[in-house]
C-alpha cells in the first residue's frame, strides 16, 4: 500500500500591534508596495533593520521580524515609515509574555541540568573514593565525543561481579562493542551508570573481592567481642552473636551465624580462639577474632 503524504500550509501570523499608530503606518506601507521596488528602497531597509534591530521591527509590523527577506513589501516599507516618523513602538504584550514563558523554562532548564550534575559528581565521588586502583575518565567518541556520556577506563586489569576488565577499556564495555575512547578528562565525572556501579567493585587481580554488607556487619561484630563458638547439651558446637536473641532451638545461647563465619574463616578474614574466655552475657565460649586481612577488609 502506497503512502501518501498531504501538506498543510498553515496560515501566516496574525500582524497585530500595540501603538497608536499602527494601522495608519500600514495603510502607508501597502500604498508604497505597490508596484515595483526601487532598489534604493531596499537598500534603505534593510540599513533601517539593522540599525534600529529585530526587536523594534518586530514592534512596528506587530509580528516575527527574522529579516527583510521573509517579510512582505508594505511591512518593509511600515520600516521605513516608522522609522522617517521617529516611532518607538512598544513590543506586542504577546511576545513579553512569551519571551518570560522562554526564560523561566531556560532557567528552570539549567537549574536541573545543575541539580543533575551535582548528583552524578556526589555518586561518582562516593563510587570512586572506594576504588582500588587507578582508574579515568573518558569520553565515547562514537557518541558525540566529549559530550557524549564519560565513561571509566582502569589502568590495570582488574575484576569485578561482572568478571574481568581489560586495561584501558571501559568498565562496561562488551568485547562485541568495542568503543573508541578519547583522551581522559581533567576532574573528569563519570555518568555512565554502569562504569560508576563497577567502580565500586573493580579489585585488581590478585585480591580478594570486598566483603559484602551482610559479610561487614559480621566482620563488626566480630571486632567487637560478640561473636563466640558455644557448646549446647543437646546441638553441635555452633559460632552465635551471644548478645543477639536465638531465633530457633539454641538455649538462649545467641543467633547462629555458624555458616556465615565458615565463609569468614576460608577468607582467612576470622579465626576462633582455642581456649575459653567469659562473653558478655556471662557465659563462656571460643571467642572469633579477626586476622589481619579481616581488619583490612573491614576498614576497607
Amino acid at each position: 500500500m502506497r503512502s501518501r503524504v498531504v501538506t498543510i500550509t498553515l496560515p501566516p501570523e496574525l500582524a497585530k500591534a500595540d501603538y497608536p499608530e499602527f494601522e495608519e503606518v500600514r495603510a502607508e506601507g501597502v500604498r508604497r508596495g505597490r508596484g515595483p521596488i526601487d532598489p534604493q528602497a531596499l537598500r534603505q531597509m534593510e540599513e533601517v533593520a539593522a540599525r534600529r534591530g529585530d526587536d523594534w521591527c518586530t514592534a512596528v509590523i506587530g509580528r516575527s521580524f527574522a529579516g527583510i527577506r521573509y517579510v512582505s513589501c508594505a511591512e518593509s516599507f511600515m520600516l521605513l515609515v516608522a522609522d522617517e516618523r521617529g516611532l518607538e513602538p512598544p513590543l506586542p504584550q504577546r511576545f513579553v509574555e512569551s519571551r518570560r514563558l522562554f526564560d523561566e523554562r531556560r532557567e528552570q532548564d539549567r537549574a536541573r541540568r545543575a541539580e543533575q550534575g551535582r548528583l552524578e559528581r556526589e555518586r561518582w565521588e562516593a563510587a570512586v573514593r572506594t576504588c582500588l586502583v587507578k582508574v579515568s575518565v573518558r569520553p565515547n567518541l562514537n557518541r558525540g565525543g566529549r559530550r557524549s556520556m564519560p565513561h571509566v577506563v582502569p589502568d590495570v586489569p582488574v575484576c569485578s561481579s561482572r568478571g574481568v576488565h581489560p586495561a584501558g577499556r571501559a568498565l562496561c564495555e562488551h568485547w562485541r562493542n568495542p568503543r573508541q575512547l578519547g583522551d581522559p578528562i581533567p576532574d573528569g565525572v563519570a555518568t555512565c551508570q554502569s562504569c560508576v556501579r563497577y567502580v565500586a567493585e573493580i579489585r585488581p587481580m590478585n585480591e580478594p573481592a570486598p566483603p559484602t554488607a551482610a559479610e561487614r556487619a559480621l566482620l563488626q561484630l566480630i571486632a567487637e567481642g560478640s561473636v563466640f563458638t558455644m557448646t549446647h547439651a543437646r546441638r553441635a558446637p555452633a559460632a552465635r552473636v551471644v548478645n543477639e536473641p536465638s531465633r530457633g532451638a539454641g538455649g538462649g545461647l545467641g543467633r547462629s551465624v555458624n555458616a556465615a563465619v565458615s565463609k569468614l574463616e576460608a577468607k582467612q578474614w576470622a579465626v576462633v580462639d582455642q581456649a575459653h574466655s567469659p562473653t558478655p552475657s556471662n557465659t563462656f565460649g571460643y571467642r572469633w577474632r579477626l586476622t589481619a586481612a579481616g581488619a583490612a577488609a573491614l576498614g576497607g
